[in-house]
């Protein structure tokens, strides 16, 4: 089988999440015997390169365009309207020389602007105007963003999503009523497993993005209480943030009483191998969010057995087991969130179990070992 990715965040490339879905993704189907590329727009051109077994193909528009124009009132770079379908131009030229079966894309920005000329499928794993919509923040959706990602989701021929609530989600946003696949996204519970480390009493930890739709804010607002109930608590912040972000947490530390100031650390983003040693190091890990797609964070900790307070919204209840394989709180409701990470803090033994559970539930339900072979049979299916 011939499989083509498209994705703009391949790693090396700076990428978030949907860089290592696709990276993971890229490399199981290349360890099952596909002949895999992937293809993606950069802001830097660089020279064809395979890296594990996947052919990779960064591209970048030949001239610069520094002009702006209007659409519907917003200011938009000329580049943004050219490089969607420059890259599905090069697609064609690529799908045409190289016969592949099957062309993916996430939703995320609707990097294409035309249908490839094969099979097409789009994986949703949290389009710009789903977030929006969900955030309940109509202003904030782009008009641009939203025909791009709109577009792409009419010509594809299959739709696969990584959760049921974003599959629903993604259906609301745009007013249709497309059928999807259920694939959940995977984990590697081999390398995101318990270590023999000792764990630091009271400490919390969060990892993800900062940004509202985190949770992040909900869970700072939060920390008085429970360090109200349990004084050595303190929480330890893993996570980028852009330059509003990084003032709005900056308020929100603040505005805390000085002793509960000190007891918040930020560290900025981690890479995978610092993450494996603050999951297993951390007490209970905080995944407070309001909108989230996923959740690939949560399930690696889960997998290193690590106790987990996730959420009771979005993706939250098709990750985690309440009062099994974790904790669910409600991210709106500060006393909640404070009152879920408490009794995972005050009860140590019920902690570990849950723990242990969980690290069960990411082996049966999101390893990587079995999701290639989750896609490929999928893929075959599509084909046939």
């Amino acid at each position: 089988m011939k499989i083509c990715f498209i994705c703009n965040e391949y790693p090396p490339a700076p990428h978030y999440g949907l860089g290592v879905v696709y990276q993971n993704l890229a490399e199981g189907m290349a360890r099952l015997g596909a002949d895999v590329w992937v293809i993606g727009y950069g802001k830097k051109a660089r020279k064809p390169f395979e890296q594990k077994g996947v052919k990779v193909f960064w591209l970048t528009l030949p001239w610069r365009f520094s002009r702006s124009l209007q659409y519907k009132g917003q200011p938009y770079s000329l580049a943004t309207f050219i490089k969607r379908p420059y890259l599905s131009l090069q697609l064609k030229k690529l799908v045409n020389d190289q016969n592949f079966d099957l062309v993916e894309s996430s939703d995320f920005n609707g990097p294409l602007y035309n249908k490839p000329p094969t099979k097409f499928i789009v994986r949703l794993e949290g389009a710009v105007t789903a977030y929006r919509h969900a955030e309940k923040r109509p202003d904030f959706i782009h008009p641009v963003d939203k025909y791009f990602e709109s577009k792409q989701l009419l010509n594809a021929d299959h739709i696969i999503a990584c959760s049921n609530h974003i599959g629903e989600l993604t259906n609301q946003a745009f007013g249709l009523n497309l059928p999807y696949e259920l694939i959940y996204n995977a984990v590697n519970t081999d390398l995101f497993s318990p270590l023999s480390i000792e764990h630091k009493r009271g400490q919390i930890l969060y990892v993800g993005n900062i940004m509202w739709r985190k949770g992040i804010f909900d869970l700072i607002r939060a920390m008085p209480l429970v360090i109200e109930k349990v004084p050595i608590a303190h929480l330890k912040i893993a996570g980028g943030a852009g330059n509003i972000h990084q003032k709005q947490l900056t308020a929100e530390i603040s505005a805390l009483p000085l002793e509960i100031q000190k007891k918040i650390e930020v560290i900025g983003h981690q890479i995978h191998n610092t993450l494996l040693s603050l999951y297993n190091e951390s007490a209970v890990v905080v995944f407070p969010s309001r909108v989230e797609a996923f959740g690939l964070t949560c399930v690696e900790a889960m997998a290193c057995a690590r106790p987990v307070v996730a959420t009771q919204m979005a993706s939250g209840p098709e990750l985690v087991e309440d009062g099994k394989s974790g904790l669910l709180a409600n991210p709106e409701d500060p006393a909640d969130l404070a009152f879920k990470i408490v009794a995972m803090l005050q009860n140590p033994t019920r902690a570990l179990q849950m723990g242990q559970n969980a690290r069960q539930r990411a082996i049966k339900m999101f390893s990587l070992a079995d999701w290639g072979k989750r896609n490929l049979d999928y893929y075959k299916s599509i084909l046939l």
